[in-house]
């Protein structure tokens, strides 16, 4: 969402497709997330919650990406899993802040949600 979603558009090809996973910048925890949406030619929040597919021009943007049916791509952790293993994949794990046990959650969380992050917040449980 926000300035992220707009640059994301801004440079998608001619007939390039976008899959909107979320739209954390404008979720409520986000005091600026009214001027976040402002910044979007498209409406992301309804793209998301109504998992609209609209075209512009002849781009393709698909809301909501995530599957309806959770089963229909169960197969697909082992074959991810097996990726990683061969090195064929790696996990980015965002080295910004270090978080280390249970009261450093809210933190974390904080952190995840300030769009400096990137890869996985990782909390250490001792």
């Amino acid at each position: 969402g926000g300035t992220m979603l707009q640059i994301a558009l801004d440079h998608l090809k001619k007939k390039g497709r976008l899959l909107q996973i979320g739209y954390i910048s404008e979720y409520p925890h986000n005091p600026d997330a009214e001027e976040e949406s402002s910044k979007n030619d498209i409406d992301a929040s309804d793209l998301f919650w109504n998992s609209k597919t609209i075209q512009r021009g002849e781009q393709t943007i698909y809301g909501n990406a995530w599957p309806k049916d959770y089963g229909a791509v169960a197969d697909c952790k082992g074959r991810v899993l097996g990726l990683f293993e061969e090195g064929k994949i790696k996990s980015l794990v965002d080295d910004e802040e270090e978080f280390v046990g249970l009261e450093s959650v809210t933190e974390a969380i904080r952190h995840m949600l300030s769009g400096r992050t990137i890869g996985k917040v990782v909390v250490r449980i001792q």
